[in-house]
This record gives C-alpha cells, structure tokens and sequence, in this order.
C-alpha cells in the first residue's frame, strides 16, 4: 500500500534516509516537519507500507512554474527502499503511484535526483521509462 508519510513514520523514515545516505550524521527526521509537509499542497513524503511495515519511500515535489499556464513539474528525491524489499515491486509500486499522482497534477515533466554512484538505481528508473537527459548539479550547505 501507497501513502503519505505521517508523524507515526518518523523511525521508519529516518532508517531508510541512513540506510541512502550511510556516511550523513546530519540526518534528523522530525515528527513536526512530516506533519509540515503533509499540510502542503506541493509536497509529498509517500511510503510504501506492507504488513505494517514501511519498506520504501520517496519525497516529491509539485515546482509552480510559469512556464507552461498552471502546469507545475515534478522533482521526486530521496527514493529509498530497504535492500531486503528490493525487487518485490515495492520501488515499482511507489514510483507508479507518484506518476499518476503527476498526471493528475498535470505535470509537464518528472525530474529524479540521484547520486551519481547508485547506478543500480539508475537502471531502475530507466526500467520505469526515465531517461538521463541532462547532468544535475548539486551544492551542500552545512
């Protein structure tokens, strides 16, 4: 089952983030900021959930853009699922559902940001039908 992420999911969450991001001490999930993003009408944490169990997880992101009228795109992060999960569709799942949710939202395109060395899931995603169009740039702020 596919749903947004409430506070209950703090410890589940905070796992799958450093089990993405292992060498992180910075990681810190708060109960009040996943209550924040529930309440905003452009963000999503989705879990994938299985036997009362959350398995995966990504973040996603409705951006306002004036470009296309009132079109917004997608960027979608932090997708996670427990190496245990893999390859039992629990990626598949919760991919799928963001894209239809993008669909209804009308977006004009999906971006998914992804470091460089998870070619693993990189192959996934091209699984799914996303293409490596452009190279991506990031800066850390500490």
């Amino acid at each position: 089952m596919i749903r947004e992420a409430e506070a209950r999911d703090r410890d589940a969450l905070e796992a799958l983030y450093r089990l993405l991001m292992p060498d992180d001490d910075r990681i810190q999930v708060v109960e009040e900021r996943i209550e924040q993003i529930r309440r905003d009408a452009n963000n999503f944490i989705f879990v994938s959930e299985r036997e009362n169990r959350v398995l995966g997880t990504a973040l996603l992101h409705l951006c306002l853009d004036p470009m296309y009228g009132w079109r917004p795109f997608a960027v979608i992060e932090n997708v996670i699922v427990d190496p245990q999960a893999q390859a039992g569709g629990v990626g598949r799942e919760l991919l799928v559902h963001i894209e239809e949710r993008c669909r209804e939202a009308q977006c004009t395109e999906i971006l998914i940001m992804s470091s460089l060395h998870r070619t693993e899931a990189h192959r996934f995603f091209e699984k799914l039908g996303f293409r490596q169009v452009a190279k991506g740039f990031k800066k850390y702020i500490p």
